[in-house]
């Protein structure tokens, strides 16, 4: 692919203090080592957010602190950490427009509950408090590219198809997750514990979200992690009308 055709994919960031944006280069590095060109997503106005959606070809929404419960109707638990309100609807406003353009979209670890969110699902507020049954770890400590607990894949899953491999382990770095699934979605992965860890549209071209970290183990040359960011640069550009 000539580097002029390259899709343009926008990455949030994190705002900091209303004046910084934060990000990890490792999501960057995922998109150009599969051939597309990253973007950082800046806060713009409501009106603006359209538009905006129009010029990306696709849209990676990454990870970062807690969801304000007020987004799915839930008074704030007493383990709810710091939340961003603004952020977090400007998230959602950016993912709806998205899908209604179904254009490629994934959302990462927290970027998987505000997709879940923006349709209609909920939040564990905080896991180690909320979720029943017995629950592994998912806040390591151990570095980013340790793969702390093992994920399954769901049969028939779009993302089974692309990563050809149904059993292996992750990185997790989260204490929220994903309760009640919008029924836009499916799950797509779950952990051991059954927490679910993947979800994706039925009636999108490509949209998923994902609870683990995939781009840290792409850049270091993990084939199945390499081909799901493969696929979805792919499907940027088809949406861009170029082939790559």
């Amino acid at each position: 692919m000539k580097n002029s055709l390259k899709p343009v994919i926008g990455i949030t960031a994190r705002v900091e203090k209303d004046q910084t944006y934060t990000l990890d280069p490792v999501y960057g590095k995922a998109i150009l080592q599969s051939g597309g060109l990253p973007l950082i997503v800046p806060n713009v106005d409501e009106e603006d957010i359209p538009a905006l959606c129009e010029r990306l070809d696709g849209l990676i929404v990454t990870g970062g602190g807690d969801i304000n419960p007020t987004l799915y109707g839930e008074e704030p638990h007493i383990r709810l950490g710091a939340v961003y309100p603004g952020g977090d609807q400007y998230e959602k406003e950016l993912i709806l427009n998205f899908l209604k353009l179904d254009k490629p979209f994934i959302g990462m670890c927290r970027g998987l509950q505000m997709l879940n969110i923006s349709l209609g699902g909920t939040n564990y507020q905080d896991l180690e408090a909320q979720f029943e049954g017995t629950l592994y770890q998912h806040k390591q400590l151990a570095m980013r590219t340790h793969r702390t607990h093992s994920v399954e894949l769901e049969d028939g899953s779009q993302l089974l198809e692309i990563m050809k491999e149904k059993n292996f382990h992750v990185n997790s770095f989260h204490h929220q997750g994903v309760k009640d699934v919008s029924s836009e979605l499916r799950v797509a992965a779950r952990a051991a514990d059954g927490l679910v860890e993947a979800l994706e549209s039925d009636k999108h071209q490509f949209v998923m979200g994902i609870q683990w970290h995939p781009e840290e183990f792409a850049v270091q040359g993990d084939e199945a992690s390499k081909r799901l960011f493969d696929r979805f640069v792919k499907e940027c550009a088809k949406d861009n009308g170029q082939n790559q």
